[in-house]
């Protein structure tokens, strides 16, 4: 994520910790997984501003597939599921909004990725994808970035049951505040966390059970 966009993006790793420590240590509390549902949103939103401001796509695409590779079997670990997880979700997302800007043929290999997307199995998959592609008009047309993720949480509630994610939604205001309080992540910090969480958590988990 962009330098202006830290606050946010640490505001995004706390509510995915909180969210995490709810599925992994209290699966029947709702309140933890409630909200969690703010998180994903505003890597979404993160996505989308680093396809925006990245010098280099590739390395951009390169670093969060990396990531991803390596947090698989921690993945797998924390919350025994056989789905890949969010972090392909975000780069198939990344690939998706940055194709959409280039040239006509990319734009409708971007849309049949989209449409691809829905048999992804991974976390979030096509409802991620869409996620991401939508905040790419959060600057440029923010009423197509909200309703269109308005509409989002309806299909997706009508179509997986899974209602609470409408929850989501509420992250918007937050995705592109403008923070009085700066903090300057270190370099690839979100790289590293995402895995580096998930394993303290398993470890946690361990001690105690």
């Amino acid at each position: 994520m962009e330098r202006r966009n830290q606050m946010t993006a640490a505001l995004a790793a706390l509510l995915m910790v909180i969210d995490h420590v709810g599925a992994i240590f209290f699966p029947g509390d709702m309140g933890f997984r409630l909200i969690g549902r703010l998180s994903f949103p505003l890597f979404a939103y993160g996505i989308a501003q680093g396809v925006a401001y990245t010098s280099n796509f590739p390395k951009y695409l390169f670093r969060i597939l990396l990531a991803a590779v390596v947090s698989q079997p921690i993945y797998w670990l924390a919350f025994y599921s056989t789905n890949l997880n969010p972090l392909f979700t975000l780069a198939l997302g990344a690939l998706v909004l940055w194709l959409s800007r280039r040239g006509q043929k990319e734009q409708i290999l971007a849309m049949i990725l989209l449409l691809l997307s829905v048999g992804l199995k991974s976390s979030y998959s096509w409802y991620g994808v869409a996620t991401i592609y939508l905040y790419g008009f959060y600057y440029c047309a923010r009423e197509i970035s909200f309703y269109g993720q308005l509409a989002l949480q309806i299909i997706y509630g009508f179509t997986t049951g899974a209602w609470i994610q409408s929850f989501s939604i509420c992250a918007f205001p937050f995705a592109g505040r403008i923070w009085k309080k700066q903090i300057l992540l270190p370099q690839y910090f979100l790289y590293i966390f995402y895995p580096l969480h998930l394993l303290i958590l398993i470890g946690i988990r361990e001690i105690i059970y």
